[in-house]
């Protein structure tokens, strides 16, 4: 069994003689992201990635798509998708290492509550069906004011401004007199 123990060891000791690993001695491409920020959000369909790349003629590729890279300063334009989005950046140049990087940017689908105050319910109504929401009349007043003019909407729930999921319900508080 001690015979079998040394074998093992001497056998273990001579495979890891050999060959020692070598440093790479050739230098890396350097990627400098400008913009965007990565952790950011934006509503829009699509971001403009910015930054500087050395040398100055390396290629740079956003998404797998190349980049124009002009005096060592590159721009690409990336459509987002919808929630999280991970923008992978490259850069390679003959003779060197390539450099990554990545960028993580939210693409927020949520839309703003227009404002809606002293609208007619039905004037409402259709600019909140323009924003992608659903607007819901909830009338305050008698049949006699209705009578006696138009009512109007006077409050929002939720209020404009709040950012809310595409299809959501606005209630619109109307009365004659706000």
């Amino acid at each position: 069994m001690r015979r079998l123990i040394v074998l093992l060891a001497a056998g273990l000791l001579l495979s890891a003689c050999g060959e020692t690993p070598h440093p790479t001695t050739e230098p890396r491409v350097k990627l400098k992201l400008d913009a965007p920020d990565s952790g950011g959000t934006t509503r829009d369909d699509h971001i403009a990635v910015s930054g500087t790349v050395t040398p100055a003629d390396a290629t740079v590729q956003v998404m797998g798509v190349s980049a124009q890279v002009s005096a060592g300063a590159f721009t690409a334009d990336v459509k987002l998708q919808p929630g999280g989005n991970v923008i992978d950046i490259t850069a390679s140049s003959a003779g060197r290492r390539s450099a990554t990087d990545a960028v993580r940017f939210v693409r927020d689908m949520r839309v703003d509550v227009p404002n809606v105050l002293f609208q007619s319910p039905d004037d409402a109504t259709a600019a909140l069906k323009d924003a992608g929401l659903v607007g819901v009349v909830e009338e305050s007043d008698t049949w006699l004011d209705r009578l006696l003019g138009a009512p109007q909407v006077c409050a929002t729930r939720p209020a404009a401004g709040a950012a809310v999921a595409r299809g959501s319900k606005v209630t619109l508080e109307t009365a004659r007199a706000c």
